[in-house]
């Protein structure tokens, strides 16, 4: 049961989700609250696990990583040895930035951060495809990305 969000909690988090270096004073200004009841609040999200976190967002081309793929992998089995080594791989791999569990033909929908589309191909058959984990893959290259990040809709 997700807990109950007030006016105040719901322009804190849109907020956030929005500038994750806002200040104190200009959260509790949104909030329409004073410093100390805001940082209350705020901690609280954060204890409630509504907050996961503060990060920076970069930008992958200049970082040099110029090859972006969706990967789907269809695992060999779905005993419970196998998909928990799928996951020490996918946890472990820096260049897998995104995975979920999926329905469908596929198990597994991977994102992938490489240098070029020969880094990718090396990944894939070395880093994915060599471990005896994965029975079928299926790359898709992203294109062009037009929405890489949206705040949560935060539906009352």
């Amino acid at each position: 049961m997700p807990p109950e969000l007030d006016i105040a909690d719901r322009a804190l988090l849109a907020h956030l989700q929005n500038d994750g270096k806002a200040s104190l004073q200009d959260l509790a200004d949104v909030a329409g609250l004073s410093t100390s009841p805001c940082w209350r609040r705020i901690k609280r999200l954060e204890e409630l696990g509504l907050i996961k976190g503060y990060v920076a967002r970069l930008d992958p081309k200049l970082l040099g990583l110029h090859a972006l793929a969706y990967v789907f992998a269809t695992l060999i089995d779905h005993r419970e040895e196998t998909i928990a080594a799928f996951s020490r791989l996918v946890e472990t791999e820096a260049r897998i930035v995104e995975c979920a569990s999926v329905t469908g033909a596929a198990d597994f929908i991977l994102k992938v951060a490489a240098k070029d589309p020969e880094d990718l191909e090396h990944f894939l058959m070395r880093g994915i495809l060599s471990t005896g984990l994965v029975r079928e893959s299926q790359t898709h290259f992203i294109l062009r990305q037009t929405k890489t990040r949206s705040p949560w809709p935060l539906l009352g």
